[in-house]
């Protein structure tokens, strides 16, 4: 570890609690390094770390404060804290401690080194270089302090929320966040004003991708934040970045302060890219190898293995053949290439987790897994070290493309721990399935952490060629966007031609990321060589759908009845809040007249919230765009 990192350590935990008064908890918390050379490093910098609660918690009105600094104790760090709830109008207010149980999840320690912290000129030059986006109501004084004032909106929860919604956010789950998204009111409110002995939950727009953000508590003047206080890269992104500011003072704090400080977040080096890299062709050098000796020889002669559940489904079972292999990664495979003679490998999947060797921790398999194959696979493995499973077909009936089932499968392998690749025969490639906002894309190794820091951009338009008009309207507000986003930019399409083909081509002419959802459908084959993909039967258009919610900002052009489908449902997901109250872009004003029109009708009416209208913009102007980015996202 470099003790000019920014460092946090993993969630802790309640190891005990006790009453103190009436209203506070006295509880230790229990911290566990990941490593001996972690634990190394912190028993030299105990002193320095602080720690940070979890912001769920603090969104339902717990606060935990620190009393004292952490101390060793055997193999972990134990920290005492006071909670308390900080306003009692507060729906949980007369039960919030019956939420705090031992093994409870509760925030982590953090290191922040005056090393890694920006000074004013840095941050001033990540703003204006587009590193990094802040609110556009920022002051910075001379030691790099950033003041700002939050959005003029306030958030409540939802009076009928239940004991066990509360019971689930605190628990730690990783969906509460998102949960507790949708249940919290929102409301305008000009000034924003915390009243006394109260707190609000409040927000701001922030778009971190390579620095942490501290948040200072402050002193009480302007009310005080909890200790909710890091900001993490990535995962802090949009406009709905919740803050929560508490009032214990005797007289109103109107428009409060909010300052902060940020930090590198340490950098992905070149050694570690390159390790990836290797790691992944010598996988794929194994794959090519095995799949090759598999389809130009038959089956080893073993006997049948029977199934242990005996499911048949239409006629499909277990049994079915699927030519499979595990082995060892890091040992030579020449052993296991077959001859004619003796064969390579196994006629069905559950012969050759069967007949496995111990040490194996590779499955390789013609297909991947259907329902029968992976419950099989899961009734054996706590038998098996089976740590990554590769496959090179998604269906014996559909070919390149997954069922829903099956994506309900690689969630099942995800949680479970197993690592997931393709390999690809239309692009002689290997690609690790990864997760992104909780949908599953396919990317080569190497690549996995740029695209969870880029920003994604979905265009939806027409599989039919564009005018020249259009072609260089579109082709203009990739650059502009581009620019304005920063280089960390990928681009998400359905995979097709027209509006689809040019946004992918644009996008990889300035260096970004292409994505696309690939459908099955006849008239559309997919457009092979992008970084990020994932596949869908025709069966499941619009269960695809769901998978274009990893992108940040949805711009839709000229397009036909598909292009329709598309706009309702994202429509939808706005309307909902399943989507945050981001720009949505028409760009091409005259093509959707007609809509705009439908849409203010639908406002006017009371059918469409009035909201929408200010999220919502019709232009041929890329700059029009980038301004309405600008004004909407209230970023500089």
């Amino acid at each position: 570890m470099n003790p000019d990192h920014f460092w946090t350590s993993e969630d802790g935990q309640i190891l005990t609690l006790k009453n103190k008064d009436d209203k506070t908890v006295h509880v230790t918390l229990v911290f566990w390094p990941r490593n001996p050379q972690e634990f190394a490093f912190l028993q030299e910098h105990v002193s320095e770390l602080k720690f940070t609660e979890r912001s769920t918690l603090a969104r339902i009105g717990i606060e935990m404060k620190a009393q004292g600094a952490a101390r060793i104790d055997g193999n972990r760090f134990l920290l005492e804290a006071d909670a308390f709830i900080y306003d009692t109008d507060f729906p949980n207010a007369s039960y919030w401690k019956k939420l705090l149980r031992p093994g409870m999840p509760v925030g982590r320690l953090f290191y922040a080194p005056l090393a890694a912290k920006l000074s004013t000129q840095e941050i001033w030059d990540a703003i204006k270089q587009n590193q990094l986006k802040l609110p556009n109501t920022i002051s910075i004084d001379h030691a790099g302090r950033v003041f700002f004032t939050p959005h003029q909106v306030n958030y409540t929860l939802s009076t009928r929320l239940q004991r066990i919604n509360f019971e689930y956010i605190a628990s730690g789950d990783k969906a509460a966040r998102g949960f507790l998204d949708k249940v919290q009111v929102r409301h305008e409110s000009s000034p924003l004003t915390v009243e006394p002995c109260s707190g609000i939950l409040t927000s701001c727009s922030m778009y971190l991708k390579e620095h942490y953000v501290v948040l200072n508590q402050g002193e009480g003047n302007f009310g005080i934040h909890t200790g909710a206080v890091v900001l993490d890269p990535i995962k802090t992104f949009g406009t709905n970045v919740m803050l929560e500011i508490y009032n214990t003072g005797r007289q109103p704090v109107v428009n409060p302060l909010v300052s902060l400080e940020i930090f590198r977040a340490p950098v992905l080096t070149d050694p570690e890219f390159k390790t990836l890299t290797k790691r992944r062709e010598k996988l794929l050098a194994q794959s090519k190898t095995l799949f090759t000796s598999l389809d130009n020889y038959p089956p080893l002669k073993l006997p049948e293995i029977q199934p242990r559940t005996r499911i048949t489904v239409r006629g499909q079972s277990a049994s079915m053949e699927n030519r499979a292999i595990c082995f060892k990664s890091n040992t030579d495979i020449k052993t296991l290439v077959g001859t004619k003679l003796l064969g390579c490998g196994c006629k069905t999947l559950i012969q050759a987790i069967e007949s496995a060797p111990k040490d194996s921790d590779t499955l390789i398999a013609d297909y991947f897994p259907d329902l029968l194959e992976h419950t099989e696979l899961i009734s054996r493995f706590a038998e098996l070290n089976i740590k990554r499973i590769i496959f090179r077909k998604a269906s014996r009936t559909h070919g390149y493309f997954l069922s829903s089932n099956a994506h309900a499968r690689l969630d099942t392998f995800h949680a479970m721990g197993i690592q997931i690749y393709l390999y690809d025969e239309l692009t002689k490639d290997l690609y690790i399935h990864v997760y992104k906002k909780d949908h599953g894309f396919f990317i080569r190794e190497e690549m996995a952490r740029k695209f969870h820091e880029a920003t994604i951009l979905a265009f939806y338009g027409s599989a039919v060629g564009l005018d020249q008009a259009d072609t260089e309207r579109i082709s203009s507000l990739v650059e502009k966007l581009t620019s304005f986003i920063g280089s960390n930019l990928g681009v998400l399409t359905g995979g097709g031609g027209g509006v689809m083909r040019l946004a992918t081509d644009q996008a990889r002419l300035k260096g970004a990321l292409t994505g696309a959802c690939f459908l099955e459908l006849e008239a559309q084959p997919p457009e092979i060589g992008v970084d990020f993909f994932n596949t869908f039967q025709e069966s499941s258009r619009h269960f695809r759908q769901k998978w274009f919610e990893v992108a940040d900002f949805c711009i839709f052009n000229v397009g036909g009845v598909g292009t329709l489908e598309e706009i309702g449902i994202e429509m939808c997901n706005l309307k909902l809040g399943i989507r945050p109250r981001v720009p949505f872009v028409f760009f091409n004003a005259t093509f959707f007249k007609d809509l705009k029109h439908q849409i203010d009708h639908m406002i006017a009416t009371k059918r469409a919230p009035a909201w929408m209208a200010d999220y919502i913009l019709f232009t041929d102007d890329p700059d029009e765009v980038v301004a309405f980015y600008r004004k909407r996202l209230q970023v500089l």
